[in-house]
């Protein structure tokens, strides 16, 4: 079956019943809200209390798998969502399937058969699930998504960092592309599985064999589905801004009212826009697969798995005009509800908090990393403030650098720990068709100071430290009267405990490049979170308990303006230049076009 033939059987059976796809999707999107996700945060709760941890950030991680108690509860998790996520999708696929076949389905009918697809994960077969489920589908992002899993991607401070040399970035864009193809082959897993008796390995196997040399036809048919949705959503966007430009220009004093139905309209419209995408995608799916099954040979062929069910033709027309009405009911109080809560929304981005623009390593458009050069031009781009790295020489002296070994950046097999810091000093490192000499802490503090630019010191561990390694780090920084002009912060728990013992007064942050749950308990002013483990409810969390909140590393501009409207304390960026601009144009944007147009990309995800 062909691409264009396959959209088309998906577009008929779609739009025969449009509002009953958009109610299903919404009602199993609304049972994962109010049971899937409080039990599965229950049970998360009960890893924090079994650990005694407020929060698993990256260096608890090792700590809770050491606990038996805390493994089973995870594992428990792990079930919990499998089963949540393959009832949503499974779901879709069973209805779908009965539509195609021309017959008439129940809810009794539809909850037996889910019934059976959840029973085959009572095998260890179902510990794959936990794999594709929670692991590749969601890495893939091809289409089949779940609200359990929309946050699992590679955190782009692992991306970034691999991206910077060209042969971890072959390594990572082949990775990628291994997760890739298999997504593709293994797409119909979900379909075979709860469609017919074929139980957990026999639908991978399946799925492998009905893709076979048909990978390209099935990215080719995603890929039009997601521009399809892609076109109505920039129409839909479009017309949700129109009004609101109207008013900032006519009547400035009607745009909070008129943007905030304005973004009501947008999110009721792009959740049916998603809803339907996701049943296209299904419905395509099962045509594929259908056609595709047919073409196996009997042998390899798993039987049907349904029920037929017959229903007269006046309770078919009787209940879709039900459902006409009910969608209708459901849009216009999801209307009412969200107009009043946009409503608070865009009067409180009128007078949100300035965001410090924060140049990570100095700027790397101008210098290579933590050079000179790079601190340089960081202030001529006007950045509020300066990351940058430190590490201890052999020596017990400190140089201005990133990385532990010079292979990235020098181009030289070297551990930092392993040198004095004369001779890193005279080494020159090289990116971007730019070099220059490593610094050391003294010098970067005598241009620092010359620049009047606030400085943010990360404290970097190779492990061979000297014990007095941050007495030491503090008597560079005395002699030269900076201490308290300078903020920290650093990876390890034990050197933030050992800066504030030392120097209460000191503003001293934690970063945390994974974190799960909660705010972490650790003795700093601010966290440093990375951006995959930014939400707003870690932000309230974090403000409530006194931390500050810096989000890092944020280099594409649209979630500039996300995270500078959510008026966090902070990002830290390699793009300071686009930083500065995106805050100075929000500062000057006296209507609410901007804010809404902002809030509209940062839902525009299909």
């Amino acid at each position: 079956m062909g691409i264009f033939r396959a959209i088309g059987i998906a577009n008929r059976t779609t739009w025969q019943k449009p509002q009953f796809y958009v109610l299903v999707v919404g009602a199993m999107q609304l049972l994962l809200v109010l049971i899937a996700i409080p039990l599965i945060r229950l049970l998360y709760d009960l890893v924090l209390l079994q650990t005694g941890l407020g929060s698993i950030a990256y260096d608890r991680i090792s700590h809770v798998l050491r606990n038996p108690l805390a493994d089973v509860t995870l594992l428990v998790i792990a079930i919990v969502a499998v089963i949540a996520i393959v009832g949503e999708l499974a779901t879709l696929f069973i209805l779908a399937s009965h539509h195609q076949s021309g017959e008439a389905t129940s809810f009794r009918l539809v909850l037996r058969q889910l019934w059976e697809t959840i029973k085959k994960l009572a095998h260890l077969q179902g510990l794959l699930m936990i794999v594709y489920l929670i692991l590749l589908l969601p890495l893939g992002q091809l289409g089949l998504t779940s609200i359990l899993t929309k946050r699992v991607a590679v955190p782009p401070f692992i991306s970034e960092e691999l991206s910077k040399s060209p042969s971890s970035n072959l390594i990572y864009s082949a990775v990628l592309l291994v997760i890739t193809y298999l997504n593709l082959r293994l797409i119909l897993t979900l379909p075979v599985l709860s469609t017919t008796t074929a139980g957990v390995w026999q639908s991978f196997v399946t799925s492998w064999r009905l893709t076979r040399w048909r990978s390209l036809r099935v990215l080719g048919l995603l890929f039009l589905l997601a521009m399809l949705a892609g076109l109505a959503a920039f129409i839909l966007g479009a017309a949700t801004l129109t009004p609101t430009i109207a008013t900032d220009l006519l009547a400035p004093a009607s745009s909070p009212w008129l943007a905030a139905f304005g973004l009501s309209v947008w999110q009721i419209g792009a959740f049916v826009i998603t809803a339907l995408l996701t049943i296209m995608v299904v419905q395509s799916l099962i045509a594929m697969m259908r056609d595709w099954l047919d073409r196996l040979p009997e042998h390899h062929r798993p039987a049907s798995a349904f029920v037929w069910y017959s229903e007269p033709s006046s309770a078919a027309g009787s209940r879709q005009k039900l459902m006409w009405g009910v969608a209708a009911g459901v849009m216009v109080l999801a209307f009412g509800i969200t107009a009043v809560l946009n409503h608070r929304t865009m009067v409180s981005l009128i007078d949100s908090e300035e965001t410090e623009v924060v140049a990570h390593r100095g700027f790397i458009q101008g210098g290579v990393e933590n050079t000179l050069p790079a601190l340089q031009a960081a202030a001529d781009a006007g950045a509020d403030r300066v990351e940058f790295d430190v590490l201890q020489t052999k020596d017990g002296k400190f140089v201005v650098m990133h990385d532990t070994n010079l292979r990235r950046l020098a181009g030289k097999n070297l551990n930092v720990k392993d040198l004095t810091q004369d001779e890193l000093t005279k080494i020159t490192v090289r990116a971007g068709g730019m070099e220059a000499k490593i610094p050391t802490l003294e010098e970067w503090i005598r241009l620092s100071i010359q620049l009047n630019l606030p400085q943010l010191l990360e404290i970097k561990l190779h492990g061979g430290e000297t014990p007095d390694m941050v007495p030491r780090l503090l008597a560079v920084l005395d002699q030269a009267g900076v201490t308290e002009h300078y903020t920290y912060h650093t990876l390890s728990r034990e050197v933030v405990e050992e800066l504030k013992r030392l120097r209460p007064q000191l503003v001293v942050g934690f970063i945390v490049p994974i974190n799960f749950g909660g705010v972490p308990d650790v003795k700093a002013d601010f966290i440093v979170i990375e951006q995959q483990s930014y939400s707003p409810r870690f932000v309230r969390q974090a403000w409530a308990a006194g931390y500050n909140v810096i989000v890092w590393t944020v280099d594409d501009e649209q979630q500039m303006r996300d995270y500078i409207d959510a008026a966090v304390d902070g990002i830290i960026t390699d793009k300071p230049d686009l930083g500065v601009t995106a805050r100075t144009d929000i500062a000057e944007d006296k209507g609410l076009t901007g804010r809404l147009s902002d809030a509209i990309a940062r839902s525009a995800s299909f």
